[in-house]
Parts: C-alpha cells; structure tokens; sequence
C-alpha cells in the first residue's frame, strides 16, 4: 500500500508543525481493560464489547462507519458517560489525553492565548512562543475560539494536548481539516510517542502506519483484530475470495440438502433461489463500489484534497461494513 509521503509530492515551502507528546510519567502495562461493558444510551444500547486488554506501547485503531458507536464508546472510555453495564476501567499510573472529534473541550468564550494558559501556567511571552510553533502569531492569539475554522480548532487542541504529559491518547478523528503538513508531522510525532494509543480515524494510511490492532465496530458487535491494518485487510480479502469460490462452486451444482436448507430458512425452493441470487447480485454491486471509491480515495490523495479523502474515507468503511453484511447473510443462506 502505498504511504500517504509517496502518494502526496508537495513542496514544502511552509513552516512545518512543531509538535512534541511527551509523558510526564510511565503507565503500569495494563492501560484499559473491559468487562461486559455494554455501551450506548438508556433509549438505545449500541453494542456490548468483549473483554478488551491494551497494554502500554500499544496502537488500538477503532474503525467501523458513521453511527456505530465509536464516538459513545471513546466517551464511555475517558469518563464522560457511564457504561449501561459492566465496567471500563483504566489502568494503575494512567493519565489520560483526549482528542474529541468536535473539540468539545475548548471554550468558545476564550482567546486561544486564554485557552493555553489555563492548561499550563506559562507566561505571556512563553505562551505566545509556544503558539507560534501551531501557526498562531501574533494578534491571531487574541481571537476567540468561536471564530475559529475547524482546522484551527484542531491546532489549539493539538497545542493544549502536548501540554497535557498524558500517557495514553486517545484521539477521536484528530486529522480532521488538518492540512497536509500537519498531518504528516501529527503522524510522525505519533508513531514516536512512548505510551499508548487509542485511535478513532477513517484516515487508512495513518491507521496502517500506527495501528497495532484494530478494533471493528460494526452492526452492534465489536471484534479485535491482532495486527496491522495491512494484515487485517490481507486476510479479510482471502476470506472474502474463498466465499466467492463458494458461490461459484454453488452455482454450477445445487446442494444435495437444497430441501432440509429450504425448511430451515422458512423458504421454498424457488423463494431460496431468488433469496440467493439477491444477495449475489447485492454482493457484487458493493464490490463494484469497494473497487470505484477505493481508486477514488488514492487521488484524491496524490491531489492533496483533503475533504474529499475525508468524505471517501467515510464511504470506504460504510461500503466495507455493508459487504460483510452481506456476505454473512449469503453464508446463512446456503448453510
């Protein structure tokens, strides 16, 4: 797969972001642990998690479409609501630092320079020093977070986490209307940082370059996969080929069992068949689709346009969900 620096030749003409995460303090191995935490809302459970185990230096990728829960189950994890069961709980010595996607955590009353220094206690000079390494110089500090775009709002979350010391980051969608430059130097700071990572992104190539394992949300289960994004994405294209085997294999010879399988489903014969080849022709259609954004996605990249990569990175995890959908439903069919 090819990695966002080959894939985006530009000059780099600009000041680079200067983002440094240091910890203040080391975690105890065992950063986040789960047990039988069902998450969601009174009104509307969303999905129950398995006992979960990350351990410190870890990258844990938090990937699924729009809607499925990601958000709620960051919140849950940093404290912000309560599981409707079970138990999220954080390790010894863990600090943590939260990126939320809409930047809930500033306020929109106060001047970035007001915003900074009630993180840390600095002086005027220090502060206005440290926000000129996030682009802000100076009158820029006296604007009020309100007026800012989400790309600035983004920089001033950025400059207020890296004041943070935390250990574990957790980061929810935190290339968000960043340019190409600070996304580059987001995602170079990240893979040095010593502690551990929870990571909520439709951004695949930052995902693919940090993630240790991924964590797939999706209609209301969540499952743990052990290894990269590259190797996720290997082994569910092997699996997704031999089902597609299956069905070839199932076209050319009707299963000797079509009338037990026919009863099971509630179906008969003619409305199994038809069941059947819908699925198909449904699977066919989102691999189609797969195909098309995936292209779309790549140049969108190598042309640097940074909300179509956000919108495609979108479509992408939607298509990918519903075509695992899919094809569960046509192994339950010809079971």
């Amino acid at each position: 797969r090819l990695k966002r620096d080959e894939l985006i030749g530009r000059p780099r003409t600009r000041k680079e972001l200067n983002l440094r995460l240091d910890s203040r303090a080391r975690s105890g191995d065992l950063v986040l642990r789960t047990f039988g935490a069902e998450i969601g809302y009174a009104d509307r459970p969303l999905f129950t998690a398995p006992d979960l185990v990350l351990v410190r230096g870890e990258v844990a990728a938090l990937i699924g479409p729009n809607g499925a829960g990601k958000s709620t189950f960051i919140k849950t994890i940093v404290g912000e609501m309560p599981p409707l069961a079970g138990e999220v709980r954080p390790g010894a010595a863990v600090h943590i630092g939260y990126f939320a996607q809409a930047h809930e955590a500033l306020n929109p009353s106060n001047s970035i320079l007001d915003e900074i220094m009630a993180a840390k206690p600095m002086g005027l000079g220090e502060a206005r020093s440290y926000l000129g390494q996030f682009f802000f110089e100076g009158d820029d500090v006296f604007r009020a977070i309100s007026t800012l775009s989400g790309g600035e709002r983004g920089r001033v979350a950025l400059a207020k986490l890296a004041l943070s010391g935390a250990n574990f980051l957790i980061l929810d969608e935190p290339t968000n209307h960043l340019d190409i430059a600070s996304q580059e130097a987001l995602q170079n700071v990240l893979a040095a940082f010593a502690g551990t990572i929870l990571l909520v992104s439709h951004d695949r190539y930052l995902i693919d370059a940090l993630a240790t394992q991924l964590w797939i949300l999706r209609d209301g289960q969540l499952t743990v996969f052990k290894g990269s994004y590259a190797e996720y994405t290997a082994a569910r294209d092997a699996a997704r080929a031999q089902q597609a085997l299956q069905r070839e294999a199932m076209r050319a010879e009707k299963p000797a069992n079509g009338r037990a399988s026919t009863k099971k489903h509630g179906l008969n014969p003619y409305q199994l068949e038809g069941r059947i080849a819908a699925v198909e022709a449904q699977i066919h259609q989102l691999e189609t689709e797969l195909a098309r954004v995936s292209a779309e996605l790549e140049a969108a990249s190598r042309c640097g346009d940074l909300q179509q990569v956000q919108i495609l990175g979108e479509s992408y995890q939607q298509l990918d969900a519903d075509l695992q959908t899919a094809m569960e439903d046509w192994a339950l069919l010809v079971e």
